[in-house]
């Protein structure tokens, strides 16, 4: 499904345009058509543009063999530092898509359109310096029947300007189509219906590796164009993502590898994601070589953004610890990784407990932790030894302090105290109501 809006009479804008070789005919079938490539393909570079704009088109040049999207980044630019940075960075960041993509922006999206198709590299043209420019363009950025193009030709036609300097009428009478309406449309005095692009609800897109691969580098590559399209959906749309489902294909007949990549927190910037996955695919053995990789993916609807401070505070360090977390557990494995929780219970023994990090549960941070008013040290040993075995001069520092708890279940009476030898070493050590003693832990 698609949504068609008419531009206002005056369409003159801001538009960027991306524009595919080889994929002249697949912006209107799914199967694609003259000119190769395959609509699948427009349907992911739509995806990958959505990151500047949630009104993205699909476009075609059935006879400059080209296709792709155009979008309006009128009210976007200025995020990027404006239209100049804006194309920048989307002829940056495109080349992972394909290398051979060529982008540029105009006033009109027709002219950014017949710009891109053009392969023109320069950069925004405003409006003042439109008409100049347009009138420069080839004709075959007109999308007319050949009989056209080459009677326009015939009569010595070989620009736009040529074209927009005769009267319209004549020229849609000697045409079986109607050049007055694009001409209107490239200079925006005419208004330029578009359909816009739908995105799915849901992110399950798979792309065909050249050639089988056991290499990670390769599949990474794969993966981070995959990647780089669910953002471009996430930003579009004001959603995140906090599980991430990967599929790699082998031959056939042989069952997929799949894994998956969960997130402490919901991520909109999936450029983290990327280590994360080459962490994964470093430790992954693979049966055979893989063919395709899948990602599959759920968006979150309720995700509010976090506002940028100017100072790292809080919520800047809970985000690199989250981000720790997430590379660790790519690393290592979900089950080798976890959060220590405080437990209301006197005896240090069982006042803590270790809990595996799952991304899809939150963490509760605030939990009841008893009045503690003597020193903890950081080392505590797994079981208390006999003070015997530990050979040093022991001496008093602190304590003692009463521990007395666990009557339900295993009661522990308890006097506390801090002991220091003639080296520095100090020790948490407690005597028993018989009077005897036992290390419990080292301090730092």
């Amino acid at each position: 499904m698609a949504a068609v809006s008419a531009w206002p009479r005056d369409a003159r804008g801001a538009w960027l345009a991306i524009a595919l070789p080889d994929a002249g005919g697949a912006a209107g079938r799914p199967g694609g058509g003259p000119g190769g490539g395959s609509g699948d393909e427009l349907q992911g570079l739509a995806l990958w543009a959505m990151r500047y704009s949630p009104l993205v088109s699909l476009c075609r040049n059935v006879r400059l063999c080209r296709g792709g999207v155009v979008a309006e980044v009128a009210g976007s630019a200025h995020l990027f530092g404006g239209i100049d940075r804006l194309l920048a960075d989307a002829r940056a960041g495109v080349l992972d898509l394909s290398p051979d993509a060529t982008c540029a922006a105009a006033p009109t999206a027709a002219g950014a359109w017949a710009l891109a198709c053009c392969c023109d590299a320069a950069g925004w043209v405003d409006a003042a310096q439109w008409p100049a420019r347009l009138a420069r363009l080839p004709l075959s950025v007109l999308d007319m029947p050949g009989h056209d193009h080459n009677l326009l030709a015939g009569i010595g036609l070989h620009t736009i300007g040529d074209c927009m300097a005769l009267p319209r009428g004549d020229l849609d009478r000697r045409c079986g189509s109607t050049p007055s309406v694009q001409l209107d449309r490239l200079s925006g005095r005419a208004s330029d219906p578009r359909r816009w692009f739908t995105p799915p609800s849901d992110y399950d897109r798979a792309a065909e590796l050249l050639h089988e691969t056991w290499h990670a580098d390769a599949i990474l590559f794969t993966g981070r164009r995959l990647l780089a399209e669910l953002e471009g959906l996430l930003r579009g749309s004001g959603r995140a993502v906090q599980r991430l489902r990967f599929s790699l294909g082998h031959a056939p007949g042989q069952p997929e590898t799949v894994f998956e990549l969960a997130l402490t927190r919901p991520l909109q910037n999936l450029a983290p994601v990327t280590a994360l996955l080459r962490e994964r695919l470093a430790r992954l053995r693979l049966p055979s070589p893989v063919r395709r990789v899948q990602l599959q993916s759920t968006p979150l609807d309720a995700w509010q953004p976090q506002s940028p401070e100017l100072w790292p505070g809080p919520a800047e360090a809970a985000l690199q610890r989250d981000a720790l977390l997430d590379r660790l557990r790519a690393r290592l494995g979900a089950g080798a990784v976890s959060t220590l929780e405080a437990v209301a219970d006197h005896r240090p023994e069982v006042a803590w407990r270790a809990t595996p990090v799952d991304a899809a549960k939150p963490r509760q941070r605030n939990i009841a932790k008893p009045n503690c008013r003597g020193l903890r040290p950081l080392w505590l040993l797994p079981t208390p030894s006999p003070l015997d075995e530990i050979p040093g001069d022991w001496l008093e520092e602190r304590g003692p302090e009463r521990i007395e708890s666990g009557w339900w279940e295993n009661p522990a009476a308890r006097d506390y105290y801090v002991l220091r030898d003639s080296k520095g070493r100090r020790l948490w050590a407690y005597r028993t109501s018989s009077g005897s003693w036992f290390a419990h832990g080292w301090f730092a």
